[in-house]
């Protein structure tokens, strides 16, 4: 694989000297070290982690903060399982953060499969296990996965006292997590939710064996037991500061990523990690040169703590963010092996389209695609309504994943064979992958932080979720009507290419315009992407966009009774979303008169 830009022409000179900038040479020193650390949040090869890049910060030259808050975190240890009227040796087993730590026993039944996995595209309204019936004293079997968080709430809902996940991965099951609650710590009214069952994940050829034991006239009865450390532990986070000398705003841009992996994770997500310590070290070199101030963090607490490090740092600096953040960009599975193109993972909120994609195109020469922000990746800042881009970069071919027999998961460059799992280790990462994808970065980056006018299209926004919320109407029929919004959304629109023109015909200040656009995303981010309030956080399930209306999806399967409730829940969703988008409105009169 070559190393060349695509298009240089295409470069500003600032650009190309970035560009030509990034090396390997420090990323591959951090993943030679990364590569012998077990960096489970809590442990002491994590804080090892932590202090490697405090002090290559210290030895470039970099101002950080470490920050060492308690998060509240749930690490596995031991999972078993034993067939009680079976002969039967499991291969591995594994439990996930935040199962219940017990031991229990009874009948087994199959309860198929369910919605919730990161990549998961099903469009069937109904709720998981929805034809599934009581079973109180039961161990459900299901084909869900780990990530199927939502699941696991019904059929401990439904009186499962357990539940066993068959992964699709044909040797190890991959680690999980269970809570859907974001950020580990709920709020005291949310306790309820974290899981109260044990859970317990098995590969693929064994849970075809216990299933096809479970449907048989004979039924399998099992005991399993899991062994987990649910509690709060310091946990550092670290933030380094390139301070833009030419700024002149407390303007910023955030770039993240985690640093804590399960086993050495070197593509989920060492490689991040030396991707955001080459990314500070390239712009701190050229910090004189930066018209906005760039932070960059590494987070711990993603896999064993659903994001708690990321969402800790959204609490605690909630207002700064709020006022002063025009993007967050998450760095998670860059450079892996064979991973050359941006169609399956990459995503970003839609005003971010035209710079992602033209830097994607101006960097690798590549086609790209666009997915709606997936609820994961320490994307802790969507309540706070922050413009995001990226999350996963590169991934390998679908043809290639398909050719090696692997299975979709959301990490890794679509690795199966790496991501949660015990070989996710040095070989797993390419170097002029990692080149390129920090490149990728570094562009983006770079045209934020220097951009005279913000390059965030709003008007574009506007119309993605007016053309989602068309969608809801055709679904809804004659059940609802969603035109007050879609007229709004509409009438926004041409508002906002008014505004956009005139900002870049040097018609509005610079600083006006760029104060509008960040304002404009703290309310279309927010519609686009959340339920709650700016700062809570959504629980860590699968999304539609516009999820406050996104319920409209279900009008075709309830009955009567159920229809009217539903209608006076939208009719006050819809409420509220039609007065924010009449402040939008207000924002750019404002600007106007």
């Amino acid at each position: 694989m070559s190393q060349q830009v695509a298009d240089r022409e295409a470069l500003t000179s600032l650009e190309s000297t970035l560009v030509d900038s990034v090396s390997i040479d420090e990323p591959w020193a951090l993943l030679e070290a990364f590569s012998t650390l077990t960096r489970l949040s809590g442990t002491e090869e994590e804080v090892e982690a932590a202090e490697y890049i405090t002090s290559r910060l210290d030895e470039l030259g970099v101002e950080y903060d470490r920050y060492d808050p308690e998060l509240f975190i749930s690490q596995p240890h031991n999972a078993e399982l034993t067939t009680l009227n079976k002969e039967f040796e499991p291969g591995p087993l594994k439990t996930v953060s935040f199962s219940a730590s017990t031991t229990v026993s009874g009948s087994v039944e199959y309860v198929g499969s369910a919605g919730g996995d990161l990549l998961d595209s099903s469009d069937d309204p109904h709720d998981p296990y929805h034809d599934i019936g009581d079973l109180t004293g039961k161990i459900a079997l299901t084909a869900a996965g780990s990530l199927s968080i939502r699941a696991t709430n019904i059929l401990e809902e439904k009186g499962a006292i357990g539940v066993i996940a068959i992964h699709k991965h044909e040797r190890e099951p991959h680690n999980g997590i269970a809570t859907p609650i974001w950020g580990g710590a709920p709020r005291l009214d949310e306790k309820h939710k974290v899981p109260d069952v044990p859970i317990i994940n098995v590969n693929n050829p064994d849970g075809q064996t216990l299933r096809e034991w479970a449907e048989s006239d004979e039924g399998l009865t099992v005991e399993i037991s899991t062994d987990l450390t649910t509690e709060w532990m310091p946990c550092p986070v670290v933030v380094a500061t390139v301070e833009g000398r030419a700024a002149e705003t407390d303007d910023f841009v955030l770039l993240h990523g985690h640093y804590d992996s399960w086993y050495v994770g070197i593509t989920d997500n060492a490689t991040g990690d030396a991707g955001l310590l080459e990314t500070v070290r390239v712009f701190n070199e050229h910090r004189d040169d930066l018209n906005r101030n760039l932070r960059v963090a590494w987070w711990p607490g993603h896999s064993t703590g659903r994001y708690a490090g990321s969402t800790w740092y959204a609490d605690e600096f909630a207002l700064d963010i709020a006022e002063n953040c025009v993007a967050q960009v998450n760095m998670d599975s860059p450079g892996s092996k064979d991973a050359t193109k941006y169609t399956d993972m990459s995503c970003w909120t839609p005003d971010a389209h035209q710079l992602v994609t033209d830097t994607i195109d101006d960097i690798t020469g590549e086609p790209s695609a666009e997915n709606h922000p997936f609820r994961a990746g320490d994307y802790s800042f969507d309540n706070l309504g922050i413009t995001g881009f990226f999350m996963l970069s590169s991934n390998i071919p679908a043809e290639e994943r398909e050719q090696r027999g692997y299975h979709s998961v959301g990490g890794c460059g679509g690795n199966s064979d790496a991501w949660h799992v015990s070989t996710d280790t040095l070989e797993k990462a390419g170097k002029d992958e990692l080149v390129r994808d920090i490149r990728v970065y570094v562009t983006s980056l770079l045209r934020v932080l220097n951009a005279e006018i913000l390059p965030f299209d709003h008007a574009r926004h506007a119309r993605k979720i007016a053309d989602t919320v068309q969608e809801y109407n055709t679904i809804a029929g004659d059940n609802f009507d969603f035109t007050p919004t879609i007229e709004e959304l509409q009438s926004l629109e041409s508002d906002i290419v008014a505004f956009q023109d005139a900002a870049h015909a040097g018609d509005i200040e610079p600083a006006v315009a760029n104060d509008t656009i960040t304002a404009l995303s703290r309310v279309l981010t927010r519609l686009n992407l959340v339920e709650c309030g700016q700062f809570e956080q959504d629980e860590a399930t699968s999304r539609d966009p516009v999820p406050r209306l996104a319920p409209a999806q279900k009008f075709p399967i309830l009955d009567e009774n159920d229809v009217r409730f539903l209608r006076v829940q939208l009719k006050r969703e819809q409420n509220m979303v039609v007065q924010e988008l009449r402040k939008a409105k207000e924002l750019i009169a404002d600007v106007n008169a």
